[in-house]
């Protein structure tokens, strides 16, 4: 056919021919690189299976995944282990192919999503085939076209696809006790089955397979519940401010209160910064919140509701700690807890509203939502009475301006030796509230290993009945958090000048032949 002729055999000698390495060619030190990542990725508990186990360095392949585990690998390791073996075209294209699939399986889809993988598809296909041979391509890498059009007809693939047959099509041959009589053991099996279901949904109140909780049950209340009884702790003077500190600016009965204080210290520090007012005010309110209270109800028989009361006085120095914690959906764990496991549950990520200084002295803050990435250290229970607790979550907080940065691939790195706090201070907010936190994943980069790239986790057996459309609420979260699309070119060129077909710095393969015949006969077959 005379297409890609960088890539036909060229004759070197009357008996050999040079083989040039296509693009998307690694050598043994990139298969090294793309399995490292594979196998030290730990997931949070339940997501994935131990993928690790199945990675194998020293053979340089990868063999006994299940089903689930392709899914994972496709959506959303695959982008992640590439990035750093193979040329940026073809990585742009095999995140593009991810982010289809990852959209396409999401457990919520609007007819806006669906549309817009449709167009993206033909033109992530149009690339895949200036990329890879063209015997790659056959009915299956054509079937991704009709995909986004099947699931607009017939709504979410999770109720059409073949993986719930196969695992009943499993449990139908365990039933099989006698192999000579297969038939009878699988109708017997499945009576006894259903008399057992009937049972089960009769007695409703007894836990049992059909009616047993959640895996990351939380206990359907939006503050969650422990992992274990935890143990008694006394607080230390800098932690007992720091939770009691945060507790107050969360706390809506009380914004009254702080803006009355921040009015106050404006009014006695007019030639003070907004910067350094908002500190004093962060750093002292907690003590002027207790002494107003106090002075209030003694001089002028103010009267306070009992919350008020309690929040003023602060919490008891005694608390509980957890190792683990359910909450949202997600299930969490200390870094310390985990250290010899193989998942990870220490991921947080928190989006607040903050106000931003351009410097000390600016005097013209901005307000806006900044993602602060960390990892879980301490799970505490603070009370201020029997009824009034708080469950905080103490992390190491990644510094954003210096410890967060963005690849040419619109990946979200960290690194964990920049932390926002460091020296403990009284002054240092390291807790937030348990139900504010969400979970992310962290991989490490196989060339600099104190970066990790980040992942969004999105929550288990529960269904977010909204989108990313815009037609929704501005608050609504989306079902599954995309990498940015690449900007693939929207024009397919049909001339080999226009492509790198080979890639530079790899060796390419010598092969024996016995003539101008055969190697006219190998151009034929590629």
């Amino acid at each position: 056919m005379g297409v890609r002729k960088p890539l036909h055999p060229q004759q070197r000698g009357s008996k050999k021919a040079y083989l040039a390495p296509a693009c998307f060619t690694m050598n043994k030190d990139n298969k090294y690189m793309f399995l490292k990542v594979l196998k030290g990725v730990k997931f949070p508990d339940g997501y994935a299976s131990n993928i690790s186990r199945h990675v194998h360095l020293k053979e340089r392949s990868i063999w006994g995944l299940k089903s689930h585990d392709s899914h994972i690998l496709m959506q959303q390791l695959l982008p992640i282990a590439a990035r750093r073996t193979l040329p940026k075209n073809v990585v742009e294209v095999l995140i593009e192919l991810a982010n289809f699939f990852r959209q396409l399986c999401s457990k919520v889809n609007m007819p806006s999503d669906l549309e817009n993988i449709k167009d993206r598809i033909v033109l992530t296909i149009c690339h895949l085939e200036k990329i890879f041979p063209l015997s790659f391509f056959n009915v299956m890498e054509h079937l991704p076209i009709h995909l986004p059009e099947e699931a607009l007809v017939a709504g979410a693939i999770q109720f059409r696809w073949m993986y719930p047959i196969e695992r009943y099509l499993l449990t139908l041959k365990r039933y099989v006790r006698n192999r000579a009589r297969p038939e009878a053991s699988i109708a017997k099996g499945y009576l006894m089955e259903e008399c057992m279901n009937f049972c089960a949904r009769y007695l409703n109140e007894a836990e049992t397979k059909s009616n047993r909780p959640c895996r990351n049950d939380d206990g359907g209340s939006d503050f969650g519940r422990p992992l274990g009884k935890g143990v008694k702790i006394r607080l230390d003077d800098v932690t007992w401010v720091q939770a009691h500190r945060y507790v107050l600016v969360n706390m809506d009965v009380v914004t009254p209160f702080r803006n009355q204080h921040l009015e106050m210290l404006e009014d006695e520090m007019p030639r003070r910064t907004t910067h350094y007012i908002q500190k004093v005010h962060n750093e002292t309110f907690h003590t002027w919140f207790k002494n107003y209270v106090t002075t209030q109800r003694r001089t002028s028989n103010m009267v306070f509701s009992e919350e008020i009361i309690s929040l003023a006085n602060g919490p008891d120095e005694f608390a509980r700690k957890f190792k683990g914690y359910f909450v949202n959906g997600f299930r969490f764990r200390t870094k310390k807890y985990e250290n010899h496991r193989t998942t990870q549950n220490s991921g947080v990520v928190l989006k607040a509203n903050t106000m931003s200084y351009a410097s000390v002295r600016d005097q013209n803050p901005r307000s806006g939502d900044v993602t602060f990435h960390g990892v879980l250290t301490d799970i505490v229970e603070i009370r201020y009475t029997n009824t009034l607790k708080f469950v905080l979550f103490k992390c190491d907080w990644v510094d954003s301006l210096v410890g967060v940065k963005e690849d040419e691939f619109k990946f979200t790195l960290v690194n964990f030796n920049h932390l926002l706090y460091k020296e403990n201070g009284i002054g240092d907010e390291p807790f937030i509230l348990a139900q504010q936190a969400r979970q992310v994943c962290y991989v490490q980069d196989p060339l600099d290993s104190d970066w990790h790239v980040v992942l969004t986790m999105t929550v288990r057996d529960l269904f977010d009945m909204y989108s990313k459309d815009s037609s929704r609420t501005p608050t609504a979260v989306p079902q599954v958090e995309l990498y940015a699309s690449q900007q693939l070119d929207e024009t397919i060129y049909l001339h080999d000048k226009d492509v790198n077909w080979v890639r530079q710095g790899v060796e390419g393969t010598v092969v024996e032949t016995d003539g101008v015949e055969n190697l006219v006969e190998m151009e034929e077959s590629d």
